[in-house]
C-alpha cells in the first residue's frame, strides 16, 4: 500500500472508530442487587396497583365478561394438559367433536407455561390465573427496566419507563385477557437486539430468538407487533451503523430468525389446519371495528382520567399513554444530544408512528 493511500485509510479507520464508540452503550455493570431491588419493588407496585387480586388470589377475577372467563379457563386448561397430556393441549375440552379447538382463539401456551407450579400445587384454575397475571406485570416491568437503564445508562429513567409501560392504561383495560398481559417479551426481546447489535455473536442471536419465541407462544397479537419491531430496528441499525456490510450481523439475526421460526411454527400448525379446513377468518369490517380512533388515545382506564372521558366522542380502544409517558417521551426526543440518543429517537419515534398508523387499521389504509 503506498503511503497516500495509508494516509487516506487511517483518517476513515479513525472516523468509524469514534462513531462506533458513541453509539456504545452507557450500561453501569449490573448486579444481584439491583436485581433484587427490581424484583422487590416491582412485586409491590404490582400488588397494589392490581389490589385486591393478590389478596383474593385463589377466589376473584374478571368474570364480568365471557373473556374473563375464558382466560381463566385457558390458562388452567393449558396447565393441567401440558402435564398429562401435552401432545393434545390443542384438543381442548369445548366444541367436542372438532380437534384443535384451542385454536379457535389465542391458545395462550406461554401463560399456561408459567401457570403450570401454581396450578398443580392448588388445583384451582383462580389462583393459577391470577398468578400468571401477577407475574406477566413484574417481567414486563423489569424487561422494560434493563431495557431502557441498557440504552440510556440511567437507573432513574429505567424506573420511571418500567412503571410507565408495565402499568399503562391500555393493559389495565384489557385485564380479562391474558394474552393482552404477556407483554414481558417485547422489551426483553428488544435488550436482546440491542445487545446483539452492538456486539454480534451467534449467541446473541439464539438469545434474540428464544425471547422472540416465547413472546409469540404468550400472544400472538404482541408476537406480529414484535416482528414489525425487530425488522424494523434490523434496518435503521444497518443504517445508522454502516453494517450493511457486516456479515456478523447479518449471521446473527438469522440465527435468531431460524431458532425463533423452528420454535414458533409448529405451535402455529393447528391454526393453519383450521383456516385451511374451516376457511376462519376476520373480514375488512371486523378489523375496522376493532381498529383505534383517535379518540382511544385520550380514553384511560384510570379513574384519575376519568374527567376527560365526558368530553370524548365513542372511542374504540384505550390507548392513552399517560400523562407522564407522554411529557417525558416528548422532552427525551426534544433534548437529545448524543449520537446514541439520536438513534434510540428514531428507533423507538419510528416505532410509535408506525403502530399509531396501524392501530387505525382500514380506515388509515392498513389491508385495503
Amino acid at each position: 500500500m503506498s503511503d497516500s493511500s495509508t494516509r487516506q485509510a487511517v483518517p476513515a479507520q479513525q472516523a468509524r472508530l469514534a462513531h462506533q464508540t458513541a453509539l456504545a452503550p452507557r450500561t453501569p455493570r449490573a448486579g444481584g442487587l439491583e436485581l433484587a431491588a427490581v424484583l422487590a419493588v416491582g412485586t409491590v407496585l404490582t400488588v397494589a396497583l392490581t389490589y385486591p387480586l393478590a389478596f383474593g388470589i385463589g377466589s376473584v377475577g374478571r368474570v364480568d365478561n365471557g373473556d374473563g372467563q375464558f382466560s381463566i379457563w385457558n390458562v388452567a386448561w393449558v396447565a393441567r394438559t401440558l402435564v398429562v397430556d401435552p401432545l393434545h393441549v390443542y384438543d381442548a375440552n369445548i366444541f367436542y367433536p372438532h380437534r384443535w379447538t384451542l385454536a379457535y382463539s389465542e391458545g395462550n401456551l406461554g401463560a399456561g407455561v408459567l401457570a403450570v407450579p401454581a396450578y398443580w400445587v392448588t388445583r384451582n384454575p383462580y389462583f393459577a390465573h391470577n398468578f400468571v397475571v401477577l407475574l406477566a406485570f413484574l417481567l414486563t416491568a423489569t424487561g422494560t427496566y434493563y431495557l431502557v437503564r441498557y440504552l440510556t445508562g440511567d437507573r432513574r429513567a429505567a424506573a420511571v419507563s418500567a412503571i410507565c409501560f408495565a402499568f399503562c392504561p391500555h393493559v389495565f383495560g384489557h385485564l380479562p385477557h391474558i394474552q393482552a398481559l404477556m407483554a414481558a417479551g417485547l422489551p426483553f426481546s428488544m435488550l436482546a437486539f440491542h445487545r446483539l447489535a452492538d456486539r454480534p455473536t451467534p449467541g446473541r442471536g439464539v438469545v434474540l430468538g428464544l425471547v422472540m419465541a416465547a413472546q409469540a407462544i404468550s400472544s400472538g397479537y404482541y408476537g406480529v407487533f414484535l416482528l414489525l419491531m425487530v425488522g424494523f430496528t434490523v434496518f435503521v441499525m444497518a443504517t445508522t451503523r454502516g453494517l450493511w456490510a457486516d456479515t456478523r450481523y447479518w449471521t446473527a439475526i438469522a440465527i435468531g430468525a431460524v431458532v425463533a421460526i423452528l420454535l414458533v411454527g409448529p405451535l402455529f400448525v393447528p391454526y393453519e389446519v383450521l383456516q385451511r379446513t374451516i376457511g376462519f377468518g376476520r373480514s375488512l369490517e371486523e378489523a375496522r371495528r376493532y381498529s383505534a380512533n383517535w379518540s382511544s388515545y385520550l380514553a384511560s382506564s384510570a379513574y384519575s382520567h376519568a374527567w376527560l372521558l365526558r368530553f370524548l366522542p365513542r372511542w374504540t380502544e384505550v390507548n392513552f399513554p399517560g400523562l407522564v409517558a407522554t411529557v417525558f417521551g416528548v422532552a427525551g426526543m426534544l433534548l437529545v444530544r448524543s449520537p446514541r440518543d439520536r438513534e434510540i429517537v428514531f428507533v423507538y419515534g419510528g416505532l410509535a408512528l408506525l403502530f399509531c398508523w396501524l392501530s387505525f387499521g382500514p380506515d388509515a389504509g392498513l389491508y385495503a
